[in-house]
């Protein structure tokens, strides 16, 4: 902290802010929206284990791929180290994702991608399947 001063403690926060947000948010609008489209064309209710089990796994897939390029951006800056000029290769988030696609193409803000599916995926799955045990056992959104 000496040598960053207080907003050191803060160092990072964006990206990590970013990815956090891209995650939950892929996760959350991918699983109602593929639960509601299951549920009107098996006939099944939302409610029904088997419908909630596949929209889990249609929604980790879906979180993976949209919080990866954020997750492999966040880890170049935290792991960044400065030119020999001093400056660092990243100044802030944006330009970590036009670096990255410059250097690497596009598809490079992918890398890693089945590696990453299978660290985020059982999270997507089990936080899904918890929400909607505990949505049950306090009677919430119960149609």
């Amino acid at each position: 902290m000496t040598e960053e001063g207080v907003t050191g403690l803060w160092a990072g926060a964006v990206p990590t802010i970013s990815r956090a947000i891209a995650l939950n948010v892929a996760m959350m609008v991918s699983y109602e929206t593929v639960k509601e489209r299951l549920s009107a064309s098996t006939g099944k209710p939302a409610s029904n284990f088997g419908v909630q089990v596949q929209a889990s796994m249609v929604s980790a897939v879906c979180t993976a791929c949209a919080s990866l390029p954020f997750d492999n951006v966040k880890t170049k800056m935290q792991k960044q180290k400065p030119n020999p000029d001093g400056t660092m290769p990243y100044k802030n988030f944006v330009e970590g994702f036009t670096k990255t696609a410059a250097r690497e193409g596009v598809t490079g803000l992918w890398a890693g991608l089945p590696t990453y599916y299978f660290r985020v995926g059982p999270h997507a799955i089990i936080t899904l399947l918890s929400l909607e045990f505990y949505k049950k056992m306090l009677g919430v959104g119960q149609k």
